[in-house]
């Protein structure tokens, strides 16, 4: 028995394989730049039109791409150099955020481009999680610290929004909508710059089978195939998209409910989402902190911990205890998204990750234009404590089917059988 072995953690995982160190190095500078973008893309949509509407229909245009094409693009990720598609990832999000302030800076902006500067982003966006989620498992050679780096990706995801969201204010008033886009382009130079120092080459792996002929539609077949058979991995994905749906009050009614049944404004509404924030940043501190085996019960534990704090919000007489369960849902969600990742990189071979992740991804997300229109007309019916109520109650039935289920509950990262060291292996 080797007594010496250290508990995974981020000082650790960032010292010892500086191919994530990179790659976490990489996604933040370009989640930091996201967060100027959108402060400032909604910004100048609202400036240019007046309309609270354009301002979400370019939201929901950054959600459709994923749902026409994830599965091409995840099938692709399965077939090709996993680093490579990153940085042309990074190098297209440049481009487009380049032309969009040189349309800006000359006057000839319309709101189209916009809008296909918005879909071209989200593409490449969608290229590159889907890559580095696939990449991810190929760096951290001791899966006991896969849960760490998701963990420690999350967190620094939340922090740079934060930052990001703050010092894009600042920039919009100092510099104006297009200096602000154009510090967005430079991040993603920035994250381009860092990949290239991934040693790791991220080729596909040798019993990929886009080599034997394939065509792409019969490797996403290939992927919804060997998914099929998965009772754990399906419950995961059911269980996920159930809890997109249960999210919506959260995403949708906060205006309502504070506006309506507080009795606040805005300062009141933002003090209520830097609440879902700060439980983000906390749950995912929580987590890596943890570092847990029994994964699939931690998510499940997570889908209930959002239940208890739509519950809190739903019962809410007052602005704190609102702001406390909104605390609490943050930190459920990221109690429940790390651990899910996690589980997805474990469980998924290499040369299916891809379109798993695809497939997965569109499921979750498939929900959220239905979800956003859907809630707000439930609440003008049945009024917004009771929506958040039902949100509980929907969380609880996923907390109870994730319990009981032994798949799902007997999911573990395996104890370490040799060094556990994060070190990466040499260069493939």
């Amino acid at each position: 028995m080797n007594s010496t072995i250290s508990k995974p953690n981020y000082r650790l995982l960032l010292k010892q394989n500086a191919d994530f160190r990179y790659l976490w190095l990489a996604r933040a500078s370009s989640c930091f730049g996201d967060s100027l973008y959108n402060l400032a893309i909604s910004w100048l949509v609202y400036s240019m039109t007046g309309s609270s509407l354009q301002v979400g229909l370019v939201i929901v245009t950054k959600f459709l791409p994923e749902m026409i094409l994830g599965l091409f693009i995840g099938a692709w990720v399965d077939r090709l150099n996993k680093k490579i598609l990153m940085q042309i990832s990074d190098a297209a999000q440049a481009l487009l955020t380049g032309a969009l302030a040189v349309l800006m800076l000359t006057g000839q902006l319309q709101l189209l481009h916009i809008y296909l500067i918005t879909i071209g982003l989200s593409i490449m966006g969608n290229l590159f999680a889907t890559s580095q989620s696939s990449f991810l498992p190929e760096l951290i050679r001791d899966k006991t610290y896969l849960i760490s780096a998701n963990s420690l990706l999350s967190v620094s995801l939340q922090i740079t929004r934060i930052l990001g969201t703050v010092a894009g204010g600042i920039l919009v008033a100092s510099i104006g909508n297009s200096g602000a886009v154009i510090v967005d382009a430079v991040t993603f130079i920035a994250s381009l710059a860092l990949i290239q120092q991934i040693k790791r080459r991220g080729k596909a792996p040798k019993d990929s089978r886009a080599a034997t002929g394939l065509s792409i539609f019969e490797e996403i077949r290939e992927g919804w195939g060997w998914l099929r058979g998965q009772t754990a991995m399906l419950l995961l994905i059911l269980l996920g998209t159930l809890s997109n749906i249960a999210l919506g009050p959260s995403n949708v009614l906060p205006p309502m409910l504070i506006g309506e049944l507080l009795q606040g404004g805005s300062s009141e509404l933002g003090i209520f989402n830097a609440a879902i924030a700060a439980g983000l940043l906390l749950g995912g501190l929580f987590v890596g902190s943890r570092s847990p085996r029994r994964i699939g019960i931690w998510f499940s534990c997570g889908l209930g911990v959002q239940g208890l704090g739509m519950c809190v919000i739903a019962l809410s007489p007052a602005l704190w205890s609102a702001c406390f369960g909104n605390l609490i849902l943050g930190f459920g969600v990221t109690v429940t998204v790390i651990p899910m990742s996690t589980l997805f990189q474990l469980l998924v071979p290499s040369a299916l990750r891809g379109r798993v992740n695809s497939i997965s991804s569109m499921a979750f997300n498939i929900s959220i234009p239905l979800t956003y229109g859907g809630v707000g007309i439930l609440a003008d019916s049945i009024g917004v404590e009771v929506c958040f109520g039902l949100a509980a109650a929907l969380f609880a039935v996923c907390l109870i089917i994730g319990l009981t289920n032994h798949h799902l509950r007997s999911l573990d990262i395996q104890a370490p059988q040799s060094s556990p060291s994060p070190q990466t292996g040499q260069s493939a």
